[in-house]
């Protein structure tokens, strides 16, 4: 920062109290940091332009600084923000109340982050508005993406990139970024952080949606924050959710996951959304002794995918009390991370009043509960004794669990088994889906026009595998009609 020599000392002009004098090429952190190893006290006044700032510094310590309208740290980090101007120090009779509580250290470094981190988000966006005119022929999924984390958005795009399918046409550091360079660039999908400054996750995706519909795939750590508020980004019309990469995993392995992630999600019809509409239902636990205990007869297997998680909570909010008066169970598999088993099975009791538990152990399938599976957690059914239950399995090399989960299915209920496929359900291989059919059991889908996510649903009708295409309003009516039970 340019500099000016202190000119307010306020001592007469001969006195012995020091040097005045001109520095040249010292940055404004420099000269702070030297007050505060000398532990001076002096107020210095910071112009840039029509701005000014103030910082108190006393017996070496940062306590307080103003800048405009804001005091305390925040306008420390304006004021070290401004990479040219002039400064001079001014007398003042008192101190200000202190507003800054950290240690100098602290203080600057955090200060040079800041500093780092614009220019850098700068730098993405003069590229992006910079960038030639697309070429009318690249049909590669445009993607943008929306994190804090320079160093996150950095690892997506280059992981998204080394796909020739992809390519990531900007990035953002908060949501008021994104919806400003959402209209300008019209992305295919947005990839969207869920905590970030400015403006959250939850205030953006409310946005998008309103403003300029478009897929969104939430993006986060599986510890960061409530698992119930990536269900609540779901009900909001965000298309799916995935983990951010960890080092801890293979890096391969998490790449063309994510890049076939991204890839279904964009298939997502989004003017399709509705909202889950869940009747309130008063909650009550069953007693012991109930029905609750009793093995069920007839077993309903929800599977759900990208765009199809609304869809999934309004079908169950009816369907768990409707198959318990027909002595049915109902398994929900859900594409979330396992960690989420528990909480999603919660939340399912909270919202829809579902008896539901997440499958850790071997559990016994009773009548009028919901259990809720994870795709790619492997699950197989088979009978103990006279009772069905289900069984978190051992992970096997290649295969898709959710085939085994319906061939062991199967060949337990047999035509008592339905098999009901929402928007962007996985059925991996479909040789679980054709054991469905041998043994005498049903595969019902939504009607896919209707469908945020239609494609994995078009690969059972190809193979010729579903026996009924239905509205969601008719589902639950499809299913007890199939057991020949009364809706």
């Amino acid at each position: 920062m340019g500099t000016k020599a202190p000119s307010s000392l306020n001592h007469p002009p001969d006195a012995d109290c020091g040097f005045a004098g001109t520095l040249k090429n010292i940055q404004l952190n420099d000269l702070i940091q030297m007050c505060c190893l000398s532990a001076s006290s002096i107020c210095m006044r910071v112009t840039k332009d029509e701005r000014i700032g103030t910082i108190f510094i006393v017996d070496g310590e940062i306590v307080h600084a103003a800048c405009e309208d804001i005091e305390g740290e925040e306008a420390f980090y304006r004021i070290l923000g401004w990479q040219t101007g002039s400064f001079e120090s001014i007398e003042v009779s008192t101190v200000p109340q202190r507003t800054i509580q950290n240690n100098y250290h602290y203080l600057i470094m955090e200060a040079a982050r800041r500093v780092d981190e614009k220019a850098e988000f700068e730098s993405e966006r003069s590229a992006t508005e910079h960038r030639p005119p697309e070429d009318a022929a690249d049909d590669r999924l445009r993607v943008l993406i929306v994190d804090d984390s320079p160093m996150m958005r950095k690892i997506l795009s280059s992981m998204l990139t080394t796909s020739n399918r992809v390519k990531v046409v900007g990035m953002a550091s908060n949501g008021e970024e994104a919806i400003s360079l959402i209209d300008d660039l019209s992305p295919d999908l947005v990839t969207l952080d869920v905590n970030m400054p400015v403006m959250d996750g939850t205030s953006t995706i409310k946005h998008i949606m309103i403003k300029k519909p478009c897929p969104v795939v939430i993006t986060s750590n599986p510890g960061d924050g409530s698992p119930k508020a990536i269900f609540n980004f779901l009900e909001l019309g965000a298309v799916d959710f995935m983990s951010k990469p960890t080092k801890n995993q293979d890096i391969l392995v998490q790449q063309q996951k994510i890049i076939e992630r991204i890839r279904i999600a964009a298939t997502a019809k989004v003017a399709n959304f509705r909202i889950a509409r869940i009747p309130k239902v008063k909650t009550a636990v069953i007693p012991a002794g109930s029905q609750a205990d009793w093995a069920c007869s007839r077993l309903v297997i929800v599977i759900s995918g990208p765009g199809g998680h609304p869809e999934q909570m309004s079908l169950l909010s009816g369907l768990v009390p409707a198959m318990a008066d027909g002595d049915g169970a109902v398994v929900a598999l859900q594409s979330l991370p396992p960690s989420f088993s528990e909480a999603f099975a919660r939340y399912l009791f909270e919202r829809c009043g579902c008896q539901a538990s997440p499958i850790d152990q071997e559990t016994s399938l009773s009548t009028g509960h919901c259990y809720v599976g994870i795709h790619g957690c492997p699950l197989t059914v088979k009978m103990n004794g006279q009772r069905p239950v289900i069984v978190p399995d051992v992970p096997e090399n290649g295969g898709f669990h959710v085939d085994r989960l319906l061939l062991t299915a199967a060949s337990v209920f047999k035509q008592r088994l339905t098999v009901v496929l929402l928007s962007g359900a996985n059925t991996g291989e479909q040789s679980g889906l054709r054991a469905v059919h041998e043994n005498g059991g049903r595969i019902i889908l939504r009607t896919r026009s209707s469908g945020m996510v239609a494609e994995p649903l078009d690969h059972v009708i190809e193979a010729g595998l579903g026996d009924e295409e239905v509205n969601p309003a008719d589902l639950i009516k499809t299913v007890l009609n199939g057991f020949d039970l009364k809706p």
